[in-house]
């Protein structure tokens, strides 16, 4: 997850998340909804098997076969359409029955489908999977089944920890997470693999806590040798032991992003920082005004040629230049012919368990336990299901 860019949200969450107990959980299967589309003008939708077609508000039955074709869903005035059949709801839920294969925009996934008419008249399709057969579906996007299997199990158990984070700080919307870098890439079953499926298993039902309380389980994928704070990015009110960073990590050298360089034109820079960086002077140099203490950059100084400056965070930069140009908010900085180059070590944010680094550790025989206690210190391994 690289986290992905949704995660704001978490500035006002954390207090909610601290009153959450892992026993509260009860032994049914937890379901998780994740939006596999949004702001979506059709999808296309097959069951290959029986199926039911419910009003997703009231549960009353709507349609029901043997199969499902491929057919368009669409916005119409009065609510949904399917094929030449118009149900008057603004949210369906498509119920597969005995494992039916269902396919939504040519992708299998398990579970069941809602649609949403949203207020804009565009699509919101969610699928509803109890929580194994989800973080299935997250491992192959968030970590190389070709990895040492302990990597691959401390993955599993951060997706799933997050995932359950999730779950509680988005009870009240129509989905839990999202399906891209914003939450935690899904692809529904098309994206399982034996190896990643065998983490899962091995893990069943394991996540951490810390207090007794959930917490997100932040990743990125190399810290460039030192882990952040998860306070230099999201001003939780309350900071946890285990997102406090600081480790020192010598795992992650093998990374092809440990170290890293990029270039961009200066003119393109200023139109990237036109949003923010409002002078009518052109912009002649970018320093570094702070850093914090694991050499990562809090603030940098934007200089134009009439003498005027503004002050940026350095996330708010990366943000705005492109996380996948500046890789992580280590850098230095020199200009050359009306040219920026950027050095710096790292990729991600830097909170929370740095892959490359699980995938050193699992190489030198760390199990997966052990991974989880280093970079999440302080935290506990628990079995909630």
């Amino acid at each position: 997850m690289n986290i992905k860019k949704s995660l704001i949200f978490f500035l006002g969450c954390l207090v909610a998340a601290l009153t959450m107990s892992p026993g509260s959980f009860g032994k049914e299967p937890l379901k998780i909804r994740v939006a596999i589309g949004c702001d979506l003008k059709e999808v296309f939708l097959s069951v290959n098997g029986p199926y039911e077609i419910v009003d997703a508000r009231t549960r009353v039955s709507l349609m029901h076969g043997r199969k499902l074709s491929t057919s368009k869903v669409a916005v119409v005035p009065d609510g949904l359409k399917i094929k030449d059949k118009i149900f008057y709801t603004d949210a369906i839920t498509v119920i597969q029955k005995k494992s039916a294969s269902l396919v939504v925009n040519n992708r299998s996934y398990r579970g069941d489908i809602s649609i949403f008419k949203e207020s804009d008249n565009k699509l919101l399709v969610v699928n509803i999977l109890d929580l194994e057969p989800y973080v299935k579906g997250v491992l192959y996007h968030e970590i190389s089944p070709r990895w040492p299997l302990d990597a691959i199990k401390a993955q599993a158990v951060a997706v799933r920890t997050y995932a359950i984070y999730q779950k509680e700080m988005m009870k009240l919307k129509n989905y839990d997470l999202k399906a891209d870098t914003s939450s935690q890439v899904y692809g529904g079953s098309s994206s399982e693999t034996h190896k990643t499926n065998r983490a899962v298993n091995f893990t069943y039902g394991e996540i951490l806590n810390y207090s007794g309380r959930v917490f997100p389980t932040f990743f990125h994928a190399t810290c460039g040798g030192t882990t952040e704070n998860a306070g230099e990015l999201w001003k939780f009110s309350k900071e946890l032991e285990p997102l406090k960073g600081g480790r020192v990590c010598s795992f992650c050298l093998e990374s092809p992003h440990y170290y890293w360089k990029a270039t961009m034109d200066l003119k393109m820079l200023e139109r990237k920082c036109a949003g923010v960086y409002k002078t009518d002077a052109e912009l002649k140099n970018i320093v570094v005004a702070e850093r914090n203490v694991t050499g990562r950059i809090r603030f940098l100084e934007l200089k134009s040629s009439g003498n005027s400056s503004f002050v940026i965070s350095a996330k708010d930069f990366r943000q705005l230049v492109g996380s996948d140009v500046l890789r992580s908010t280590n850098f230095t900085i020199g200009i050359e012919s009306g040219r920026v180059v950027f050095t710096g070590k790292g990729w991600g944010h830097g909170v929370g368990l740095c892959q490359w680094g699980a995938f050193g550790m699992s190489k030198k025989g760390y199990d997966y336990k052990q991974i989880l206690e280093f970079y999440y210190p302080g935290s506990e391994l628990i079995k909630i299901q």
